[in-house]
């Protein structure tokens, strides 16, 4: 079975049915046959994200009299496009980066000491910030971690103690888990899993908060030299260059003692390759420290709502820890707050990798035009193994100095 990038890539909330609760509007019986239920839209894919959703909507209304309509819809920033107006028709959005990044300016601004926002991991309000305003809630977030595949770990003679928190442990490993048609370590060929490297570096295409290129810097290049070093060596492969067809698959099918990915491959090993025994660890930690990338979702509010206090009211229960749990569970992720996450951690410990990444990650950069030099970055990963990391960087360095100055 193949799977696509998308499939394991961002973890994004979907809902398939409509939450019409019978309940009025907070204000008054009248207000609420005049101004219609409030809209909460969210992405249409994940069953049990959706099911879970819809209960902890239901329960909202049940508890403050407030109408909501949960719309599923296959396009969200098409949905936003023709939803924030100065008639509105959109109150609440569960939104990525990139669409935050597009429609902060009519979202609603969150205090810090807002109960949806303060107990937010700092990584997170960071990237949930644009031009010094916190645009949205963090709702959950996804990692990346170290997948290790333990009956070919045991078979190379490895133990526990041989984890790799390094670097050098990590090349080490890798050269010893490469036999018989085996692969030590992979990843795919894009900046989603490579960043992760850079990071560790001291790098990234841009500072953490997405505004200053850095795709240059001595960290970036480091990281991305790790990444081709480990290639050339041939210990480590791209996932598109395995017989799988991508890192997920790969390691799912033991082509790779090794992979480089996000929890969403939790839910596909269980589902599709459950015959592979495995252990996640973090990412091992590179010359400037330890680093992986997030995907973080978030709760927008629509500054224009004619519901605005009830929405903010809605995600404010949304975000409380309890439903955190519940919701980023369903989702297979990780809840965005400390105190919803140790809670979690203690349900899915052997998930803890994820949740201890979130302290030190950064997201993918999102501003406008950005997605154009990622994925120019992207075509020229397949032939790093032989490429200049340096010359790489540097003319994505230049696009991002264009676009981010």
């Amino acid at each position: 079975m193949m799977l696509t990038r998308r499939a394991l890539g961002l973890t994004a909330l979907g809902l398939a049915v409509s939450a019409t609760l019978a309940a009025c509007s907070s204000k008054s019986q009248d207000e609420a046959t005049e101004e219609g239920k409030m809209a909460l839209i969210v992405s249409d894919a994940g069953e049990a994200a959706a099911e879970e959703l819809s209960k902890a909507v239901e329960a909202f209304t049940k508890e403050t009299k407030v109408e909501v309509d949960v719309k599923a819809v296959s396009d969200v920033s098409q949905e936003l496009a023709r939803g924030i107006t100065a008639e509105p028709t959109v109150d609440v959005v569960v939104l990525d980066p990139a669409q935050l990044s597009s429609y902060a300016g009519s979202l609603h601004a969150w205090d810090k000491n807002s109960p949806a926002v303060k107990d937010a991991h700092p990584a997170l309000l960071t990237s949930a910030t644009r031009k010094g305003t916190i645009n949205a809630a963090p709702k959950d977030v996804s990692t990346l971690a170290l997948f290790i595949n333990t009956s070919l770990w045991q078979a190379a003679g490895l133990s526990e103690s041989d984890y790799p928190t390094t670097w050098e442990q990590l090349g080490q490993v890798a050269a010893k888990l490469t036999s018989g048609g085996v692969v030590g370590l992979t990843l795919d060929a894009s900046y989603s899993r490579v960043g992760a490297f850079m990071v560790q570096g001291g790098g990234g295409l841009t500072s953490a908060d997405g505004t200053q290129a850095t795709a240059s810097s001595e960290g970036s290049v480091a990281g991305l030299t790790e990444v081709k070093n480990l290639l050339s060596s041939g210990s480590a492969g791209w996932g598109a260059d395995l017989p799988a067809g991508s890192a997920a698959d790969a390691f799912g099918q033991a082509q790779a003692a090794m992979a480089v990915e996000s929890e969403a491959l939790v839910k596909t090993l269980a589902d599709v390759y459950s015959s592979i025994s495995y252990k996640v660890v973090e990412l091992p930690a590179g010359s400037g420290g330890k680093g992986t990338l997030q995907f973080p979702t978030f709760y927008g509010v629509v500054e224009a709502s004619k519901h605005k206090a009830d929405a903010i009211k809605l995600v404010e229960y949304l975000t409380a820890a309890e439903r955190q749990v519940t919701l980023a569970t369903a989702a297979g992720t990780v809840p965005a707050s400390k105190s919803a996450g140790e809670t979690w951690k203690g349900k899915h410990a052997d998930q803890a990798a994820f949740l201890a990444g979130v302290e030190y990650s950064q997201a993918v950069p999102s501003a406008a035009g950005v997605s154009d030099i990622v994925a120019t970055f992207d075509n020229e990963l397949p032939g790093l193994a032989g490429g200049d990391p340096a010359g790489i960087l540097n003319s994505a360095q230049v696009n991002l100095q264009a676009i981010l100055s």
